[in-house]
């Protein structure tokens, strides 16, 4: 793709990208990208994409899930108006599973993986908000859910290098486990669901929004328990990598840039102005912590391309600025590595930087107001949690607020060895995934206890 963007999109052209998975995808110039977005989806369909990609066939127990993502829009209209209200339990949450992974010991460090230690502090937050307490402190549970997403990975790595014919029998093979956790997990969601349907008092957002929109189909307590697992995988992969990316990029920095020093004081400070409880307007005041947050997502990136879309017509898409047409079935997508990566628009664009965004916004107004107008420019290329239709912009936006979270946590009460040398990610197609056993050193915060 490096050469494609030097060679083309810097020109404004598009150009075919042969894929790993043997079918060529339509890479158009940053310069097209309202074009892209302006499509609608009957014309250029994300969730099409997303359903081949994610093998909707077999990974998610019933092709009904991703063909019609009910569960995307109950997020949608739903978390917005209820992440306020939702802070104070996840930061309970969040300082329940530190404190039980991590530990509390202030003498001794802790050698921990960052991998393993992340997935098991995520997995409890995520379900702290789908289903609650006891729940979302399951270990067998959670164990499930973990399992579930990892064979969900597996079906949609093996099937893209699996020939077409042998695609039906292969991922019928692959989606028995997916069966079995979906059985497994029943076992624990189930009698909460029968609870809320039976409660009027105490429905779900599903429920509640399936009620009043007159989806009866979505009042089944089967589906409801399919489409947690499908809630659980959107949620756990993508706040997993973008968690362990940040805490490596943080730790691994250059330790005279105080990174950590400084996001310490301004979540410390912000909490105290908020009384000693986090809210979401003191999350949306925590700048430092947000730029760490951002500035790993550049610079780590955990997928190549970005706004990835497929033609729907069957006579296909012209595009008019280029005079090309694209057949049905076709996959359009954007370039999102290489323009975070260009000098061009950052400077020194392979150092981590965690406070490259927040410094104008503590500066005086006028740089204040070439930042905003900067990433407001370059946010649809900054996004590395997959897409920009609004049911995805929610699940992004309640995944920032649980790794800042995490993060604030994090810094206000343990020391953290630096890491001399970054351990590398590794691609993978077009996915580049973060070290699965890199380890580091913690200890408890003295007078945190």
């Amino acid at each position: 793709m490096a050469e494609g963007y030097e060679k083309y999109s810097k020109s404004g052209k598009s150009y075919l990208l042969p894929d790993f998975s043997g079918k060529p995808i339509i890479i158009v110039p940053p310069s097209q990208l309202k074009w892209l977005t302006d499509q609608p989806d009957h014309v250029l369909s994300t969730a099409a994409f997303h359903y081949d990609a994610q093998q909707g066939d077999y990974a998610f127990t019933h092709p009904r899930l991703l063909q019609d993502p009910y569960h995307e829009h109950v997020l949608h209209k739903t978390l917005p108006r209820k992440v306020g209200a939702l802070v104070p339990d996840l930061w309970d949450e969040i300082a329940h599973t530190f404190d039980h992974t991590w530990g509390t010991d202030t003498q001794s460090w802790k050698e921990v993986g960052v991998h393993e230690s992340i997935d098991h502090l995520v997995a409890p937050t995520v379900n702290r908000m789908i289903l609650g307490l006891p729940s979302c402190r399951n270990k067998d549970y959670l164990s499930e859910m973990h399992k579930f997403t990892m064979n969900a990975v597996t079906i949609m790595t093996v099937l893209q290098f699996t020939p077409r014919l042998l695609a039906p029998l292969i991922g019928r093979l692959l989606a028995i486990p997916i069966h079995r956790r979906l059985k497994n997990t029943s076992k624990y969601t189930l009698p909460v669901i029968h609870e809320r349907l039976a409660n009027l008092e105490g429905k779900s957002w599903h429920i509640t929004l399936a009620t009043a929109e007159g989806r009866h189909d979505e009042l089944d307590p089967d589906i409801i328990a399919r489409r947690l697992l499908a809630l659980n995988f959107a949620a756990l992969h993508t706040t997993a990598m973008g968690s362990i990316n940040c805490l490596l990029d943080i730790i691994a920095s250059d330790p005279s840039q105080h990174y950590m020093a400084g996001i310490k004081e301004e979540v410390s400070r912000v909490l105290a102005e908020e009384g000693g409880k986090w809210t979401k307007a003191g999350l949306n005041r925590c700048h430092r912590a947000d730029s760490a947050l951002r500035e790993s997502l550049r610079v780590s990136n955990f997928m190549s391309r970005n706004v990835q879309k497929k033609v729907m017509p069957s006579l296909g898409i012209e595009n008019n600025l280029e005079g090309w047409r694209a057949p049905q079935g076709a996959y359009i997508a954007i370039d999102m590595h290489n323009p975070q990566h260009d000098p061009a628009f950052y400077p020194d664009p392979e150092r981590y930087d965690a406070f490259r965004f927040s410094r104008p916004k503590e500066a005086w107004l006028p740089s204040r107001k070439l930042e905003t107008r900067c990433a407001k420019e370059n946010d649809s290329l900054n996004d590395a949690f997959g897409g920009n239709t609004s049911a995805l912009t929610t699940r992004r936006f309640f995944i920032a607020v649980e790794i800042k979270l995490m993060l604030a946590y994090m810094v206000m009460k343990y020391d953290i060895e630096p890491l001399a040398v970054r351990p590398s990610n590794r691609w993978l197609g077009g996915i580049r995934l973060p070290p699965t056993k890199a380890t580091i050193r913690v200890r408890r915060r003295k007078e945190t206890i």
